[in-house]
């Protein structure tokens, strides 16, 4: 099964760099252009610098990724960034706020051997986009570094690993930072493992047991790549550092992780194509009229399909199912027309098993791809901000938008436990983990 070890990360000197809340940003695939600009603005050494945006320089990415790892090598040797003298695990507990609850996740940040699918070790629940995958094969290949942490679940029914870490944070962290909400960071708080006897029982926990991939495809993929580059180029042990990948590690019951749901919004169809999937929609569901302006505009029709969901196959729907009015532009503080979709009474398909129970298997499987084929991806969009997706319909850029009810964790450990993949986007797990809390060298060993 999964192979965890500690390793010797890279942290800020704070002397040198100043605040932690000033220095940490989301995923890369979490930064849009004007995030990314108002991080690098709040610091020079902010972590966005060298992780970049899911958006790499069109014109000249190769630059983007030589500036980065030239970066790097700058704050090492200025002391911006120290790396550990010592292999460790840490500790990280991220607070946060959610619809007005406190809330905490635990993860343990470690390094796991980057292994094909196929092992068993790590176990992938969606299919990955080329250049996404080139992209960050590209910075790790210019930079020889991973710089934030791909976020993977394991499942601990016998509470092994929790007694392990009481002890250690009973002291005082590492580092702790407050939360910083223009960048979607909560508070934030670390702690070293160094004791090699606590080391060698983590390790052992994990051996015995796979891990889940909740974020960190593209990353995953692009280091399962760089490992078989470095392999025929370098060589190197069993221990070479650019064998492993850093995961943040978080049991499936952490009281502090949420699976949220991906909205799929449409646009761009033909009206042979909208009166198709209109057509396709009225045969395997009833619709039921919503006025989106009484039941607390899409957030709450988000929440219609939660609470109905649990009946059966629920689907929320802005735009109009029965065509005339899709596509146009609502009028000042007009809603546009929205549906709540049940499953018709009779319907089933045998052949899904498991997946057959998701509303975003049904919608892609049964209704857009039989529909657009491989062109589904022109013309589907995801969202998981419910508001975001309808306000596209309402200001005429999307046709349709789908509000979909989060993918059930139980549901998600055994089709994924089983090797399937889900659909493409039917996942948001949150909160998202800090890029640059800790940095992982991809050479030398661990």
């Amino acid at each position: 099964m999964a192979v965890v070890r500690p390793f010797r990360g890279c942290r800020y000197d704070l002397v040198a760099a100043g605040s932690l809340s000033d220095l940490l940003c989301p995923p890369y695939d979490m930064i849009g252009p004007g995030l990314k600009d108002s991080l690098q603005r709040l610091s020079p050494y902010n972590a966005v610098h060298l992780e970049g945006g899911e958006q790499p320089d069109p014109v000249n990415p190769e630059a983007g990724y030589r500036q980065a790892a030239a970066l790097f090598q700058q704050w090492l040797a200025q002391g911006t960034l120290r790396q550990e003298g010592e292999p460790c695990f840490y500790l990280m507990r991220h607070s946060y706020q959610h619809r007005g609850a406190a809330m905490a996740q635990l993860g343990l940040f470690g390094n796991v051997l980057v292994e094909d699918y196929g092992s068993g070790s790590v176990l992938p629940h969606e299919f990955t986009r080329e250049p996404a995958v080139l992209d960050r094969v590209a910075l790790l290949e210019a930079s020889k570094t991973q710089f934030s942490p791909l976020m993977t679940l394991y499942r601990d029914a016998g509470g092994e690993l929790a007694p392990l870490f009481e002890p250690v944070m009973a002291g005082p962290p590492e580092v702790a930072t407050p939360a910083r909400p223009e960048s979607n960071i909560g508070d934030v708080a670390l702690w070293r493992i160094a004791d090699a006897d606590l080391q060698q029982r983590i390790s052992r926990f994990f051996a015995e047991r796979p891990v889940f991939l909740a974020d960190g495809h593209h990353r995953y993929e692009a280091a399962l790549r760089y490992r078989r580059y470095r392999e025929d180029t370098a060589g190197g042990g069993p221990a070479a550092a650019h064998n492993y990948v850093m995961m943040s590690l978080t049991e499936f019951d952490d009281p502090g992780l949420q699976l949220l749901p991906y909205h799929k919004v449409v646009g761009g169809l033909s009206g042979a194509q909208l009166a198709g999937l209109q057509e396709r929609l009225g045969q395997l569901f009833k619709a039921e009229p919503v006025n989106l302006a009484h039941c607390g505009g899409a957030t709450g029709l988000a929440q219609l399909v939660i609470d109905r969901g649990g009946a059966g196959l629920t689907i929320g729907v802005v735009g109009d199912l029965v065509g005339g009015a899709v596509g146009e532009v609502a009028g000042p503080g007009d809603s546009p027309p929205a549906s709540l979709l049940t499953l018709r009474a009779g319907i089933d398909w045998r052949d899904g098993e498991a997946l057959a129970a998701s509303e975003a298997w049904v919608l892609d499987e049964q209704v857009v791809k039989p529909l657009l084929g491989d062109a589904m991806s022109r013309y589907v969009d995801y969202s998981h901000d419910a508001d975001a997706a309808a306000a596209m319909v309402a200001a005429g850029d999307r046709q349709l938008a789908f509000l979909l009810k989060p993918f059930p964790m139980d549901a998600f450990e055994s089709i994924v436990g089983g090797g399937q993949r889900l659909p493409s986007k039917s996942t948001f797990f949150y909160p998202k983990l800090p890029t640059g809390l800790v940095i992982n060298r991809l050479e030398g060993e661990l």
